[in-house]
């Protein structure tokens, strides 16, 4: 299995936090264009693509937590230091395309690293390097429900989820150009995969439950049953990514990769929490 991924040198002294945020190794990219760099923070780990100016992929882990925090929502956007300038693609919004609003939207929620890492990690969480053009429709409807029930219903209910989430592109996507020029590709879709252990020992494959799901940027039902199921195949084959690489084809063929009304019941989701301000 090829892998054409980096890490981004100035993220090795944490590089071990890839281990907490991905469950059975970080994705492995095995497209030669774009290629991805690994960019740990102290709450989530994303693959990013310098030439899309966008995160390929995206990795946190929740947990159940008998207390947590909720700060307020940062009002700024930044771009992330640790990237070269000329990778940089400015902190304004995404403004319209063909008549859609995009959102800078999150890959990694600012909700979920808030409560459960803390403070500064939730700044992180506005790094444009986590941030991906999102149609304000969905990023405000059922992917801000999805969001705040991982956190809010399935960690409670699982004790620990982790999550993947990126975006999916068609073979030639439409691009904003931003004002330094650079031009950003506007994925078609955003896909979403949790995983959870299911029993111990929580490190055996033959545990592991997954729901994948695949939702295009034109949905704007906001329920979380709304959210096309996908399958863990079919996103590997849209995204040139492979998820969970540590497992043996085997393993992953044992998956359960359809979503389960016991394992992960959409009806536990409420539609509150975080949302994000209006952008112009």
């Amino acid at each position: 299995m090829s892998d054409n991924s980096s890490l981004l040198p100035v993220s090795a002294p944490i590089a071990h936090f890839l281990e907490f945020f991905c469950l059975f190794g970080a994705p492995a990219n095995a497209q030669t264009n774009p290629p991805v760099s690994i960019i740990v923070n102290h709450g989530y780990a994303i693959g990013y693509s310098p030439d899309r100016g966008q995160p390929l992929w995206a990795a946190y882990q929740v947990a159940a937590a008998v207390r947590d925090v909720d700060f307020q929502r940062p009002e700024f956007f930044y771009d992330d230091p640790r990237l070269p300038e000329a990778l940089r693609i400015g902190t304004s919004g995404f403004g319209k395309l063909d008549g859609i609003g995009y959102d800078r939207g999150h890959m990694v929620p600012n909700f979920a690293i808030n409560t459960q890492f803390g403070r500064a990690a939730q700044f992180e969480t506005f790094l444009m390097s986590n941030i991906v053009p999102h149609a304000g429709k969905m990023n405000r409807g059922v992917w801000k429900n999805l969001e705040h029930g991982i956190v809010k219903a399935y960690a409670p209910m699982r004790k620990h989820v982790w999550v993947m989430t990126g975006p999916v592109f068609a073979a030639n996507p439409p691009v904003i150009e931003r004002r330094n020029g650079k031009l950003i590709p506007v994925p078609e879709a955003l896909f979403l995969i949790v995983a959870d252990p299911e029993r111990y020992p929580y490190d055996s494959p033959n545990n592991l439950n997954i729901l994948a799901l695949l939702v295009p940027q034109t949905h704007v039902a906001t329920k979380p049953e709304t959210a096309p199921v996908s399958t863990l195949p079919e996103i590997e084959a849209r995204t040139g990514l492979t998820f969970f690489p540590r497992l043996s084809a085997r393993d992953k063929a044992k998956l359960v990769n359809q979503t389960s009304p016991t394992v992960w019941p959409f009806e536990i989701i409420g539609p509150e929490g975080d949302v994000p301000p209006p952008e112009g």
